[in-house]
Order: structure tokens, then C-alpha cells, then sequence
């Protein structure tokens, strides 16, 4: 029997109602969920094979151009999704770098950009983010980005409410819960080192059941906050998003701890080049998780 592996779909454009529909639900629309970072999300069991989908987004289809498209028979064009099985599926996990690189192969279409001789296109494509820390302060980054023509896109400020048990059980561990306030909407977040590398969850059926698993009750995420945690510390967040050419750059203070998100489209060689070319030019050196640990934990 074949295993179903956890895919995730994110939709990061403009909408206020976004779906997906794919040949993984019969063309038929499903919903996705609002993120706390304006994104949104579907998790997926799936087979392991290829899947052609297109998003919906405010009714109309759309494919979005920054991932890998495939040509059906009819010559429509589609996004592709490509499930991995066993050790090579990375799925949408949170670490200091994600390289998404999905191979697709597509019909003739016209003028498509690579298409070949014999009308087949393959294209390679590499979604690459990685997180960075500032080499000096929150504002001297953005200074940097002013410089270098940058765009900026949105900046907010939130409130992160950090909970633990009064001993501190969870933070024992290398976790930390935190419910989001200030924004457009609630958000709960949970947070675990895990060998050296930063996970995080933003579902928040993922947050009740390890919570779930950590205390042996169950309940609603608030039954279970009421009875077993108690606020511990507030935190006072800023993200700034900024464009800088085709690169995508999101800094953020979160207390005392300051990083920069950096996301390049491109085939895998260009995008690592230009990944540390931008990191270069904003000043950017690289990210330490036990040097997070330690700041988040006040061991630093």
C-alpha cells in the first residue's frame, strides 16, 4: 500500500476569497486558509505522482506564474504539483532554508519560454528562502534596502503573548506557543527547536494536538490554555516587506530577535547566486538557531 504524504499549497497574491482545484479533488474548488502573513494555505494527503491544479481566486482561475505550469492536451495551462515519496519529500516545513525544485514536462504552447524543437517543454524551476540575521539594527536594515531601490510592500506591527506552564514545561523543551494579536485576524503559532533547526506551526489543528500530547488532555486550543498555561511575556513584533528587483525580502524585530527573509524564483544556479548576492548588498550574515535559542530563551 502506498503512503499518502502531507503537501502544502500556498497562495501568496492578492484575494479575499482563494480556492484550489485540481486533479487531486475532481476540479472541484476547495477552500484555503488565511495565514497570519496574508498567505494562504491547503494541507493535502496525496498520493506520490504528479498533480495538475490551478488556483480560484475571487472566482477567477489563475495560475500562479512563479511556479512550475504544465500544457494539458487542450493546450490549458496549469500549475503542477509534484508529491515525493519517502525521504525526498520536503513538503512546506519552516527551517533557516527552503529549496522548492519541481520538475515539470509540458506540451507546445505557443511562444512558451524553453519550449523545444519537438514541442516538449521542461523547466526546472527553484523557489529558494532563507532565513538571515541583521548585522546591525532593524533600521539600519531598511536604510539598506532604501539604498538598494527598494519597494516597499507592507509593514504592520503586531503583539506576540507568549504561554508556558509556571514552570516553564514547555520552554524546558525548546518550545514556545504564542497567540498573535494586533493583525487583521487572531493567529496561534507553536515554535520547537528540533536538531539545531527552527520549526514552526501556524495550523491550528497541529498546535492543539501537540498540546495535546505535551499535557494528556483534549479540548479546544482556548480549554486547553485556560487550564494547563498562563501568559508569560508580551512581545512587541514589526515586519517589513520589501521588493528589491524580483527578490522578495521580509524583515522582522521580534523583542530582541531581528532576521530577514529572503525569497528568489528562478532556475536552482541563478537563484542561490542571486540569494547571496541580495544578502551581500543588505548586509545579511547567516543565521544561527542556537544563537536564536539562546536570545529566545534568555540565555544569551
Amino acid at each position: 500500500m502506498t503512503d499518502l504524504m502531507e503537501v502544502s499549497i500556498r497562495w501568496r497574491g492578492k484575494g479575499d476569497d482563494v480556492k484550489v482545484a485540481g486533479e487531486f479533488n475532481n476540479w472541484q474548488p476547495g477552500d484555503l486558509s488565511k495565514q497570519a502573513d496574508g498567505s494562504w494555505v491547503v494541507k493535502l494527503s496525496l498520493v506520490p505522482g504528479k498533480y495538475m491544479y490551478k488556483f480560484v481566486v475571487d472566482g477567477e482561475w489563475l495560475v500562479n506564474q512563479d511556479m512550475p505550469t504544465v500544457s494539458d492536451e487542450k493546450d490549458n495551462k496549469n500549475n503542477l504539483l509534484e508529491v515525493e515519496d519517502g525521504e525526498n519529500s520536503s513538503g512546506d516545513s519552516d527551517s533557516w532554508e527552503k529549496v522548492s525544485i519541481p520538475e515539470t514536462e509540458a506540451g507546445a504552447n505557443g511562444g512558451e519560454p524553453g519550449a523545444g524543437a519537438n514541442g516538449s517543454l521542461m523547466q526546472k524551476i527553484a523557489v529558494v528562502e532563507r532565513v538571515f540575521s541583521l548585522s546591525s539594527s532593524f533600521e539600519d536594515a531598511v536604510k539598506d534596502l532604501e539604498e538598494n531601490e527598494g519597494i516597499l510592500v507592507e509593514e504592520k506591527c503586531l503583539t506576540d503573548v507568549y504561554y508556558d506552564t509556571e514552570d516553564y514545561q514547555l520552554l524546558r523543551k525548546g518550545v514556545w506557543v504564542k497567540n498573535r494579536v494586533g493583525g487583521a485576524e487572531e493567529s496561534w503559532q507553536l515554535r520547537a527547536v528540533v536538531n539545531q533547526e527552527l520549526k514552526i506551526c501556524d495550523d491550528i489543528d497541529d498546535v492543539i494536538k501537540h498540546l495535546e500530547v505535551e499535557f494528556g488532555e483534549t479540548g479546544t486550543l482556548e480549554d486547553i490554555v485556560k487550564r494547563k498555561l498562563q501568559e508569560m511575556t508580551r512581545v512587541t513584533v514589526r515586519v517589513s516587506k520589501w521588493r528589491v528587483g524580483e527578490t522578495e525580502v521580509e524583515i522582522r524585530k521580534e523583542g530582541e530577535v531581528e532576521t530577514a527573509l529572503v525569497r528568489v524564483v528562478g532556475d536552482i544556479v541563478t537563484a542561490l547566486k542571486d540569494l547571496e548576492a541580495s544578502a551581500e548588498k543588505l548586509n545579511l550574515v547567516s543565521f544561527h538557531v542556537p544563537t536564536l535559542a539562546m536570545k529566545l530563551t534568555g540565555t544569551a
